[in-house]
């Protein structure tokens, strides 16, 4: 008997010890799995605080995936990271985002985590720019594709400004802070770090004017639509740290603000002043469709052609991830026959 005893117990042992390794070995397909391992292409802005915080808590690797973070300047040369596919996932204000689709790029916006009023003019008030009526004349940059490109379009439009009388020039944020502190341009259209870099050297020559009612726009997380379909599970790790970083920057605001101000060097001070300026929330909201499709009717304007492109963003909004992990976040509504 005590043999057959020892015999059993064995045997269940051995039954134990396998079933926890298979469980281990279907755990580790689901967290060490290829497709568990992404790049995010992320600008220096404000508006990405919840990436920051998501990064820098190592949100996403507990939730099993691991994120490899690209940083750039701006939204529109990350972007250029997702269509090429050399990152998985990207993130930026709606306006670049618009610009692809309307190029016929197969991208979804799945989530956006920021509603704000990042945009903002800068210029120098000691080459005679106080008021927007000293606009003519002057050389002022901005950088095609971009939410501040786009505020530069209702900026003009609201203070009668012909653009004709206007010398406009391109350049990326960086370049735009080198050239007003150093006098070659007269002001420029851009976005927070890049306001504030400018500002904090010349802090007694510029001006600043802000949106007002002229814009509200979104941060969005957006992914290459085969992607998406491929990857829910992935999907859903992502935004799951995204929504984890929220809620952290719910209760602790001022350890939020320190990890973002180390991210994009701005000192905390100044960021809480800016503060007021954005909203991290993740979401899709119901003023989603109506910003994009005005941003979309604003691009489409520009082109030359002839052709109309009738485009049904809606078509582009991915709501199943995000309705499926928190559903109180979406309050978008899209019509049936517009879900992917």
């Amino acid at each position: 008997m005590k043999n057959i005893f020892r015999f059993s117990l064995v045997v269940s042992i051995v039954i134990v010890v396998f079933c926890l390794s298979a469980c281990k070995r279907e755990s580790r397909k689901e967290t060490d799995g290829a497709n568990d391992k992404i790049s995010y292409a992320v600008p220096q802005t404000i508006a990405a605080m919840p990436a920051y915080v998501a990064i820098a808590n190592k949100y996403w690797e507990e939730e099993g995936l691991e994120v490899d973070t690209k940083i750039f300047s701006s939204g529109r040369l990350a972007l250029d990271g997702l269509l090429s596919k050399n990152v998985e996932v990207m993130s930026s204000s709606e306006t670049p985002l618009v610009h692809s689709i309307l190029k016929g790029s197969k991208i979804f916006i799945v989530a956006t985590i920021m509603r704000h009023q990042e945009v903002k003019f800068i210029g120098r008030r000691d080459h005679g720019i106080s008021a927007p009526s000293d606009f003519v004349g002057k050389t002022i940059a901005t950088l095609p594709g971009t939410n501040s490109d786009f505020f530069m379009y209702k900026f003009f439009k609201h203070n009668k400004i012909d653009i004709k009388n206007i010398k406009v020039v391109n350049m990326s944020p960086p370049e735009m802070v080198t050239a007003l502190v150093s006098g070659n341009i007269d002001g420029y259209f851009a976005w927070e770090p890049y306001i504030y870099n400018s500002q904090a050297k010349l802090p007694k020559s510029t001006v600043i004017f802000n949106p007002g009612n002229l814009y509200y726009g979104r941060h969005c997380v957006a992914m290459n639509q085969d992607f998406v379909n491929a990857e829910p599970k992935v999907v859903e790790k992502f935004l799951r740290g995204l929504i984890r970083a929220e809620d952290f920057i719910k209760k602790n605001p001022g350890t939020a603000l320190e990890i973002t101000s180390k991210a994009i060097n701005i000192p905390v001070k100044i960021l809480e002043i800016l503060l007021p300026e954005y909203h991290p929330i993740i979401e899709l909201d119901s003023n989603l469709v109506g910003i994009v499709n005005q941003e979309g009717q604003w691009a489409e304007s520009k082109t030359t052609s002839d052709r109309k492109i009738n485009i049904k963003f809606d078509d582009f909004i991915f709501t199943e991830s995000l309705q499926k992990i928190k559903p109180s976040a979406v309050t978008i509504k899209i019509p049936e026959e517009s879900m992917p």
